[in-house]
């Protein structure tokens, strides 16, 4: 339900591909294996899950399969010629992957859907959104997946990291959509630039997604 819900929203030329977290360790590739040596075996079966679900998308688009290792921030680089997201939680992980060209960036986030702790609503909202989220018990977790998910989407092309005021967002719950607005400049986004987003519920899952498109 949460894959045929996210293929919904999904545009063509954007695969999804899925994989249990919870699963043993398998699919590795010897350089992804490598550079999660140190890593707990929790840990580890996720990053397989994500690599897994990651070639499966690649495969539903016909292109071959890679290794995606972890860079030296520990976003995945992708296959030269492709953009990609992955995303896990509890049971569920899940990757989308585009031919880089007419899409330059994807993200994903998948976040539980229960209401924000109350400790980390000053940190992750900003005064506008705090006053919006009385409304709806879960929209401060939306909002935190939202921005989750700008973020991986925005990163391989600012490579700058954000904080959570980097960011202002206004939700859509009757249409399932998002907007982001950049707060302040992060090139090649200025302050003020605009990006839009899919919230889809499903499974006890809030699952939201951003494509960036060539501009």
């Amino acid at each position: 339900m949460l894959v045929s819900a996210l293929r919904a929203v999904l545009p063509p030329g954007v695969a999804v591909g899925a994989a249990d977290p919870t699963a043993p360790e398998t699919g590795l590739w010897p350089e992804e294996s490598a550079a999660m040596a140190r890593a707990i075996p929790t840990r580890r079966r996720e990053f397989a899950a994500g690599r897994r679900a990651a070639r499966a998308a690649m495969q539903a688009l016909d292109l071959p399969a890679a290794a995606i290792s972890p860079g030296p921030d520990r976003a995945p680089v992708w296959p030269t010629g492709t953009v990609g997201s992955i995303s896990h939680g509890g049971s569920a992980c899940l990757a989308l992957v585009a031919r880089q060209g007419a899409i330059t960036g994807l993200g994903i986030d998948l976040e539980p859907a229960e209401a924000l702790p109350r400790d980390m609503i000053e940190t992750v909202c900003t005064s506008t959104e705090r006053d919006a989220i009385t409304v709806h018990d879960l929209l401060g977790r939306m909002i935190f997946c939202a921005k989750e998910a700008v973020y991986k989407a925005q990163y391989p092309l600012s490579r700058q990291t954000l904080e959570f005021h980097d960011l202002e967002t206004s939700i859509d719950l009757a249409e399932g959509q998002f907007e982001a607005c950049f707060t302040r400049a992060c090139p090649p986004f200025q302050a003020g630039a605009r990006i839009p987003g899919h919230i889809v519920i499903a499974e006890g899952i809030i699952l939201t997604v951003v494509i960036l498109p060539a501009q």
